[in-house]
């Protein structure tokens, strides 16, 4: 009998200590949920971490305040919560701005990140001049035209290609014969012509070969003349 109750003491002990750890472990689970819900609630609901600054970079165009105003992001928004993609997509929608970048700057901060479009050329439009980066996107419209920027010009019937065309030719020639460019005119994508400064003029032809004619061109600028064709590369003329 007596080493039959022993066994019976030691077992309930066994059980009790049993009872005990699962009763500290559910303590512990219990605790650390608590915590997370916290945390959770902290992060995603709370203002305690929510927007109380935005910063704008990169703007030149663009005023921080246009920036901020086209964000529209509503302060004390949780960081957390904050859906970046969306408010760069409003920003993307402007049409001078060329990419967006938002940044959460923790605890309670945002950055807007902003890459404005670089203007290639103007191109007239009545009596004002319109912006053009090197994608053909017009971006800014201004009373005067722009100084140092060439002038474009194609045909609106002629479509988005003969435009594309004149930004191309640009895009090839080497800075010092760019910056004697006065204005590219393309009656469609295949009649690329150039006015330099000295009432001069090249006959490009089409963008084919476009290196090789930058290039042969660059050559030709050496010897005075009137007129420079280099729409057939290989064979390039002059006229006085």
């Amino acid at each position: 009998m007596s080493v039959s109750t022993s066994l019976g003491v030691r077992s309930a002990e066994r059980a009790r200590t049993r009872r005990r750890g699962r009763l500290r472990l559910l303590l512990v689970l219990v605790v650390l949920s608590a915590s997370v819900a916290a945390g959770g609630w902290l992060v995603l609901w709370s203002s305690a971490l929510g927007v109380s600054e935005v910063s704008v970079t990169g703007v030149a165009r663009l005023r921080p305040e246009q920036v901020s105003e086209r964000a529209a992001i509503v302060a004390g928004t949780p960081l957390a919560r904050l859906d970046t993609t969306a408010v760069a997509a409003r920003l993307a929608m402007l049409p001078v701005v060329e990419r967006v970048e938002v940044v959460r700057r923790w605890p309670r901060s945002v950055e807007i990140r902003v890459r404005e479009r670089t203007p290639a050329a103007a191109r007239p439009r009545g009596s004002s001049w319109v912006l053009v980066d090197r994608s053909g996107v017009s971006f800014a419209t201004q009373a005067r035209r722009p100084a140092g920027l060439p002038a474009i010009s194609a045909p609106v019937d002629a479509g988005p290609a003969a435009l594309r065309a004149a930004l191309d030719v640009l895009e090839v020639l080497p800075v010092r014969v760019r910056d004697q460019v006065r204005q590219v005119r393309a009656a469609d994508a295949e009649h690329v012509t150039m006015r330099l400064s000295r009432d001069r003029t090249v006959l490009w032809g089409s963008t084919e070969r476009s290196r090789r004619k930058a290039s042969v061109l660059a050559v030709l600028l050496t010897r005075k003349a009137s007129v420079y064709d280099v729409s057939a590369p290989d064979i390039p003329t002059t006229r006085a």
